[in-house]
């Protein structure tokens, strides 16, 4: 059972984004996410926010917070869900849309993974998650025409190697000031392996335009 959590971003294919909720997940609506949340057909356990977004504060509302606050409405959604003792989170509303705030729902992504945590940020055809040194990388897009780009997050540099795919790698580095790991490809799902020696490295995985399945 995972944590999921409506942000109140455009979401054009409510059925393709549905797949990224099981029975049993715990739903959480941030502010104009529970818009969504009902195109989604799905309930949530839990409704939160200052409600700027949604422009009413809704009956349903489990807690309100004010507007002038340091947490987004999303953040405040991952506090909740980790104070419930949840470790695995799929954000989806949380990508497009004004670009701060997809940049700071990737900065929750890396709060998620400093509390033990691990969080995907997921669209109709996009994944964004956060990897360190250790950590177990698979590829989640199905379709042979996905690709997917890695990137130094949070320092200087990071060392990975890559087999399985269009660019193999071996231990190379990868600067922040210089995106040597944007577009690469999974030629082989079975022989596939990423090893991050070095680092932290965000990893943004996109559909190809004609197969825009996220697998998990």
């Amino acid at each position: 059972m995972k944590c999921v959590i409506v942000s109140a971003g455009r979401i054009s294919d409510f059925e393709r984004m549905k797949t990224n909720i099981s029975p049993g997940d715990y739903v959480i609506a941030a502010d104009g996410g529970l818009r969504s949340a009902e195109g989604l057909g799905v309930t949530p356990d839990c409704v939160l926010g200052d409600f700027d977004s949604l422009g009413y504060v809704p009956d349903c509302a489990d807690e309100v917070f004010p507007s002038q606050k340091d947490d987004t409405d999303t953040m405040l959604a991952v506090k909740h869900g980790l104070a419930k003792g949840f470790r695995e989170f799929v954000i989806v509303g949380g990508l497009g849309g004004r670009l701060d705030h997809t940049l700071a729902n990737i900065a929750a992504l890396d709060y998620m993974r400093n509390h033990g945590a691990r969080g995907l940020l997921a669209d109709e055809s996009t994944a964004v998650r956060l990897f360190g040194q250790g950590d177990a990388v698979r590829p989640l897009m199905g379709g042979s025409g996905a690709y997917f780009s890695v990137f130094p997050f949070g320092c200087e540099y990071a060392v990975v190697s890559m087999s399985g795919v269009e660019y193999p790698t071996m231990r190379q580095r990868l600067d922040a000031s210089f995106p040597l790991g944007v577009s690469n490809h999974v030629t082989d799902r079975e022989k596939f392996s990423m090893i991050i020696h070095e680092g932290t490295v965000l990893i943004i995985e996109c559909a190809s335009e004609t197969d825009n399945e996220i697998i998990d």
